[in-house]
C-alpha cells in the first residue's frame, strides 16, 4: 500500500530541487479506496495524448459490435476524401490496417503531427498533409510514436460510418461513465483523436478505472474485457524509446498504452498527464499537471512503487 503522506513528502522534496514543478492533482486508488492529492476543484483540464486511450477503447467497442476488425483496411474508407500526390506513400497507405494504426507501425519515421508541426497548417487540410508526409518505412514493422494514427482512425471511422468519433465515444463510453461535461475540439470536421480533449479529473480517473477493472464501471461492462486485456498486453517491443533510467520505462506498446516494468501499464500526455495502472496490485494512479518536463512528474514515485 502506498502511503499518501509519503507521496506528498516526495513532491515537496522534489519541489525543493525543481521549484517550478507544476502538478495540479493526483488520484491514487487501491482496492477501491481513492485518495486525492492537491485536488481543489473540478475544472476541465486538457488531457493531450491521454485522449488516445479513448480512441483505442472506441475501436474495441466497434469491433465488438461487428463494425470492422483489426485487419480491416483503412484506405477504401478514406480514399474519396484524400488527395495523395506522394505515390510512394500511396502504396503503403493502401496496406494500412486498423491494427497498424493502433500500434504506431504505419511507417512514419517520427512524430510529425504534434502542435509544433501543424500550428501553421489549416486543420481542414490536415489529412492531405499527413498522407503526403514522407512514409519511409514498411508498414507493420517499426514503432514510431505519432499523433497521426489516432487522427487517421478518426477519419476512417467518420467516413465509414458517417458519425464523428466524439459522438460515438459519448454514446458508448462517456454516457455509461456519467461523463456529462467535456470539450473535444475538432480538426476541421474530424475528431483529432490524439489530443484536444478536456475532462474533469474525477472523470479522467474513470477512464483509468476501465483499464483497472477490465472494462467495467459500476458493474456495467463498458468496454469488452478481452479488448482491455489486448490493450494492456505487449503488441510490439519499443526499444527505440526505452529509457531504463525512467521510473516507468517504455518497454513495449499495447493499443495506445505503454507496457512498463513490474506489471505497470500507463498512458501519458504532454505536460504530464498520466494514467498508471497495475492490475496485480489493484492499483491506479491518475495525474493532471502543467509540467513541461514530463519525466519530472513520475519522479515523485521513485522508490515507492
Amino acid at each position: 500500500m502506498i502511503n499518501i503522506e509519503t507521496i506528498k513528502n516526495n513532491i515537496f522534496e522534489l519541489k525543493k530541487i525543481l521549484p517550478s514543478l507544476n502538478i495540479d492533482s493526483i488520484f491514487l486508488e487501491q482496492d477501491g479506496k481513492i485518495d486525492r492529492v492537491f485536488y481543489n476543484d473540478e475544472s476541465l483540464h486538457e488531457l493531450r495524448s491521454c485522449s488516445k486511450l479513448l480512441v483505442a477503447m472506441a475501436v474495441g467497442v466497434a469491433i465488438d459490435k461487428g463494425m470492422f476488425s483489426l485487419d480491416t483496411l483503412i484506405y477504401p474508407s478514406i480514399e474519396k476524401v484524400t488527395n495523395i500526390t506522394n505515390k510512394s506513400n500511396l502504396e503503403k497507405i493502401k496496406k494500412w490496417k486498423v491494427r497498424d494504426l493502433l500500434t504506431h507501425t504505419s511507417g512514419y519515421e517520427k512524430q510529425m503531427m504534434s502542435e509544433s508541426y501543424i500550428q501553421d497548417i489549416d486543420k481542414n487540410n490536415l489529412l492531405d498533409y499527413a498522407l503526403n508526409y514522407n512514409i519511409p518505412f514498411e508498414v507493420g514493422n517499426r514503432f514510431a510514436y505519432n499523433n497521426v494514427e489516432p487522427f487517421i482512425l478518426s477519419v476512417f471511422f467518420q467516413e465509414k460510418f458517417n458519425i464523428n468519433l466524439t459522438n460515438f465515444i459519448k454514446e458508448n463510453i462517456f454516457d455509461k461513465l456519467g461523463i456529462n461535461e467535456f470539450i473535444w475540439e475538432n480538426y476541421g470536421k474530424y475528431c483529432p483523436g490524439a489530443t484536444g480533449l478536456y475532462l474533469k479529473h474525477s472523470d479522467f480517473h474513470k477512464i483509468g478505472e476501465l483499464l483497472l477493472n477490465n472494462g467495467k464501471y459500476n458493474d456495467c461492462q463498458v468496454i469488452p474485457e478481452k479488448w482491455i486485456n489486448e490493450m494492456c498486453s505487449v503488441q510490439l517491443e519499443t526499444s527505440l524509446v526505452y529509457k531504463p533510467e525512467r521510473v516507468f520505462p517504455k518497454i513495449a506498446v499495447g493499443y495506445y498504452t505503454f507496457i512498463s516494468r513490474d506489471d505497470f501499464v500507463f498512458r501519458d500526455g504532454s505536460n504530464g498527464q498520466y494514467i498508471i495502472v497495475n492490475k496485480k496490485k489493484n492499483f491506479l494512479i491518475t495525474i493532471m499537471s502543467s509540467e513541461k518536463e514530463m519525466k519530472n512528474v513520475t519522479e515523485i514515485f521513485r522508490n515507492l512503487i
